[in-house]
Order: C-alpha cells, then sequence, then structure tokens
C-alpha cells in the first residue's frame, strides 16, 4: 500500500480510526526501513591485523564500509578457512573474505566480486635466514607447513619433501619452532604480526615472496545480481580516500 493510498483511506473512510490511519502509516515506513535494512551473513577466516574477533581488522574495515555505501547491515561470522568458504558454498552464509581468484572452479556456488580487497603478499618463514625461496620449485629441499584451507598452498605445494598440513597459525609456527618442519607458509602482514603478539624471535620471514595476489570477496550465486553494487561500492572508497585512510591507520 503506498503513502497516498493510506492518506485517502484515512480522508474518506469515516470508518476508519486514526489509530488504524497511524499503524497503517507506521507499517509503510517499518517495511521501507526493512529493505535499506536488508542484513547479510559474511564469513571469513582471516586473522590479525587482517580480520580481528572485534571487526577492527584491514578487511572487516573495507567490508563494512563497502556494505554501508549500499545500506545492507552486517553480521560477521569468524570460522575455520576450510568451514568458511564451505558455508557459502553450501548457502548457509552470504558470502566470505578474503580468497585469491579461480576458487569458482571447485565451488561451484560461489561468485567472486570483480573489485579486489587487497595485495595478499605469500611469504616462506623459516629459523634460518639463509634458505633462498624462488618460487614453489624451490620448497622441492624442503619439509614444508601450511593450514589446512589455505587453497593456493593446496594447489601449489606438490614437491616439497614433505608436506604438514595444521590447523592453526599457532600450530603452524609451533611446528617450526620445534624443528618440526624447515619452512611455514603463510602471508607476510599476518605472520609478522602473529610473532609480534607472540613475541616469537628467532624466525625470519625469507625476502622472496611465493606469490602475491590479489584478495577478493564471493558471495553465494543467489547473490549473483548484488556483485555490482558492491563492485562499484569498493571502486567508490578507493577513489574517495577511505580506503587509503584505512591502510594507513594499520601501516603508521
Amino acid at each position: 500500500m503506498t503513502f497516498p493510498n493510506v492518506f485517502t483511506m484515512c480522508f474518506t473512510s469515516r470508518g476508519l480510526s486514526l489509530f488504524v490511519c497511524a499503524s497503517l502509516l507506521l507499517s509503510c515506513f517499518v517495511k521501507d526501513s526493512a529493505l535499506a535494512q536488508q542484513s547479510f551473513t559474511l564469513n571469513t577466516a582471516d586473522k590479525p591485523p587482517y580480520s580481528t574477533e572485534t571487526n577492527t581488522g584491514i578487511y572487516d574495515k573495507i567490508i563494512a564500509q563497502v556494505f554501508a555505501n549500499i545500506d545492507i547491515s552486517l553480521n560477521i561470522n569468524h570460522l575455520k578457512s576450510a568451514r568458511s568458504i564451505e558455508n557459502v558454498d553450501v548457502g548457509i552464509d552470504d558470502g566470505e573474505y578474503a580468497r585469491i581468484k579461480g576458487l569458482c572452479s571447485s565451488y561451484k556456488n560461489i561468485r567472486r566480486v570483480k573489485e579486489k580487497l587487497i595485495d595478499f603478499t605469500f611469504t616462506a618463514f623459516a629459523k634460518d635466514s639463509s634458505i633462498k625461496i624462488d618460487g614453489w620449485e624451490s620448497l622441492a629441499n624442503y619439509n614444508v607447513a601450511h593450514i589446512r584451507g589455505w587453497k593456493i598452498y593446496e594447489m601449489n605445494v606438490e614437491n616439497s619433501n614433505s608436506t604438514l598440513v595444521v590447523s592453526s597459525e599457532e600450530e603452524l609456527f609451533q611446528v617450526l619452532i620445534h624443528n618440526r618442519v624447515d619452512i611455514v607458509l603463510y602471508e607476510r602482514l599476518r605472520g609478522l604480526d602473529f610473532m609480534k603478539r607472540r613475541q616469537l624471535h628467532g624466525i625470519v620471514a625469507l625476502d622472496e615472496p611465493l606469490s602475491v595476489r590479489g584478495m577478493y570477496l564471493y558471495v553465494n550465486k543467489r547473490h549473483e545480481k548484488m556483485i555490482p553494487d558492491i563492485d562499484n561500492a569498493l571502486k567508490h572508497i578507493k577513489q574517495n580516500g577511505q580506503y587509503q585512510r584505512i591502510l594507513d591507520s594499520f601501516i603508521h
């Protein structure tokens, strides 16, 4: 029912009380408000500084600004890496961040927002700083560990001397500390942040990255029509300076 129809009924129908008129008008406002405040559930497996349990990480703030600009309220779930994306693929949740390109071939029910969130630097960490890494093939002589669910490692670490798959960043660095592996694979900024918070010493991020990849937001295919709006909102905050201000708040 439109606002004009409500007003017409109020002024032409003698039997319609002021209370009913007010109720009809209120229901119109509530309906419009509900549409404007559509809720969206996003999953993430990212860790500080990119995502935090209080949703104050780099990605969290970027995503929050993007969805605020298209008038959609957010719920964020912090899950294990594999479950985070699988829940979106089966339709339990609406979207997930942040992942590399190319996952739609493995997860048939997800779609990628074209504009990237940020570049990730995939790095090897070791206790022996003399280790030289130059591409995935250079892992062949080493015992390597990475976290379960990190698709870039699952797809590219094929010829290492041995590969240990662990469930968390805590376990990842512990197997290196206790000499169970020679190298652990992680994202550079996340690894450095974790070592700082845990006060870990004697571990270095090796100079040459294994890969630098754009990281993206994915949504379940039922939200495919929303992708252009999300994409444009992300481009907009990059153009108007909001995006850089978020990055600067973590870098400086």
